[in-house]
């Protein structure tokens, strides 16, 4: 490590570990940059002194990590959560207390799963707030970011969500529809139809587009959501708390019988209707920008993080708030067939109002 010039202006970058492995597999896009004053400090009624101090060359912290990344098959690159807990292959490991003269690492389970878990999630937030990036305050005083806390839980049985019996949703992974074919994926760059063509521009052959490009229309996604897209609460107080926000499941004889009267699901013996729940943001900045990673709640002590499509916007001209653009994510996990082929299995949507 060396001592900077202090009389020569330059930028002097360093390519982080997580860099590194994307450009090694030929994955780096650098689409959005920060600033940072984290390893500054500033006097009062300071003008021109920090022209004069020496600084030394930048270093990787491990706060540079701040979103945990994952291979195609599903697997959570290495990361260290803090100087005793690693997460290795989705596995959390944790210091060996019955061990004392040296620092060593085990698997965990139980109650000490659940504490490295909470911590592997503390650890965005904490890597995040320092690195204190450098902002602008809103004209308006719209910084302050709330969520309206709620429990949200849904009941899965024979019945519901399953029209009948839940033996008739069962797929195959070899039966389901591979990247190339999924409609999900159609609208983005990385599947686009591209026959061969002659230097000339001119068509090299007569080829067949099979993609399924028949995209989502809005109508379609609120018929995969279960609500006709209006239904969003736009009281952050909450004052209306009893109407179809509410789980449908969560009290079948008092809600089946409203959603009824108001003809917003079918009689009996019709299929049971799609739950669905709304979050309320009671407070959030102009840009409504926030970062959300999405995790599984897998089988045995292992974090598994859930993959996420960007469907894009989607316009509901009719909605009763005036909010109508609706932006949609589709959110799932890549499963591999037979052929090794990998497949985007649907688990649930989400629309940002």
């Amino acid at each position: 490590m060396g001592i900077l010039d202090k009389k020569t202006r330059f930028i002097d970058l360093v390519v982080t570990q997580e860099g590194k492995r994307q450009i090694a597999a030929g994955k780096l896009r650098a689409e959005y940059a920060s600033l940072s004053d984290c390893n500054a400090f500033y006097e009062q009624g300071e003008e021109d002194s920090v022209s004069q101090r020496l600084y030394f060359e930048v270093m990787e912290r491990p706060e540079n990590a701040i979103v945990l990344e994952k291979d195609d098959s599903g697997r959570i690159f290495n990361f260290n959560f803090s100087p005793t807990g690693s997460l290795v292959g989705n596995n959390i490991f944790l210091k060996d207390t019955e061990i004392t003269a040296s620092l060593h690492l085990k698997a965990v389970t139980g109650d000490d799963y659940r504490i490295g878990e909470n911590s592997v999630l503390d650890s965005s937030l904490r890597h995040f707030v320092k690195n204190y990036f450098i902002g602008t305050d809103d004209i308006h005083q719209q910084n302050d970011f709330k969520i309206k806390n709620k429990d949200i839980t849904f009941t899965i049985k024979n019945g519901q969500p399953f029209t009948g019996s839940p033996f008739s949703e069962i797929i195959n992974v070899n039966d389901a529809e591979p990247f190339f074919l999924d409609s999900k994926l159609a609208h983005l760059p990385n599947f686009q139809y591209l026959p061969p063509v002659n230097p000339d521009g001119s068509a090299y052959g007569n080829y067949t587009d099979i993609r399924s490009t028949s995209r989502q229309s809005w109508e379609d996604i609120k018929k995969l959501t279960g609500h006709d897209g209006n239904l969003l609460d736009n009281n952050p107080d909450g004052a209306n708390d009893d109407n179809l926000l509410n789980n449908l499941a969560g009290d079948p004889g008092y809600l089946s019988q409203k959603l009824l009267k108001q003809g917003k699901i079918p009689n009996p013996p019709g299929p049971t209707p799609k739950q669905f729940e709304t979050i309320l943001f009671s407070k959030t900045s102009t840009n409504n920008n926030f970062l959300l990673q999405i995790y599984e709640d897998a089988f045995g002590p292992q974090m598994s993080k859930l993959d996420v499509i960007d469907a894009g916007v989607f316009l509901d001209n009719n909605d009763v708030n005036k909010r109508y653009e609706k932006h949609v994510f589709y959110v799932g996990k890549v499963l591999y067939d037979d052929l090794n082929i990998p497949t985007f299995i649907n688990i649930f949507t989400l629309v940002m109002d």
